[in-house]
């Protein structure tokens, strides 16, 4: 099978010093390499995406929190644990929401030492076009896989996770 994705230069020299290790089974480095490639690339081509509406990941992610529950209105620190992140990190994702006019804050209803997040028009508004957009993207990038591929891809990934202490033991 002809390989179509070149590995970036910092890639190839991990390689290389594989291939002069005899011990070192270069097939599953540069497997590993790729999967680096594509996932690094994909992560850039959605932040360019994103960026195009003013927004990143994490941003997504707590407007999506945000949106699941709009007749709640939630406090920072509820978002944080919900989004598997710091105080510190909501802190700065909700100040460049509010500065972009995507979130607006208020009293909370029932503790009056805190306050709660919510939504604005605008923030739905640009949801209504970003999400449509994101999903027909995602829909045409995995549209290179049959269904079948797409499972086996799932299925090789979850597989892949559950072996990344290999990765992280010391």
């Amino acid at each position: 099978m002809e390989k179509t994705i070149s590995l970036l230069p910092r890639h190839r020299v991990f390689l290389d010093l594989a291939h002069q290790l005899p011990e070192v089974d270069t097939s599953s480095v540069e497997g590993y390499l790729l999967f680096l490639r594509v996932a690094g690339d994909v992560f850039a081509a959605q932040q360019t995406f994103l960026g195009s509406f003013e927004l990143s990941e994490g941003k997504v992610v707590v407007l999506l929190l945000l949106h699941q529950a709009p007749e709640y209105r939630l406090t920072p620190s509820v978002l944080a644990e919900a989004a598997g992140v710091t105080r510190g990190t909501i802190t700065g994702l909700l100040a460049g929401l509010e500065r972009s006019g995507l979130v607006k804050r208020s009293d909370h209803p029932e503790d009056g030492r805190k306050f709660s997040i919510g939504l604005t028009q605008r923030a739905i508004d640009i949801f209504e076009r970003v999400l449509p957009e994101r999903f027909q993207r995602i829909r045409e990038f995995m549209s290179v896989l049959t269904t079948e591929e797409q499972q086996q891809l799932t299925t090789l990934l979850e597989k892949m996770s559950r072996n990344l202490p290999a990765l992280c033991e010391s």
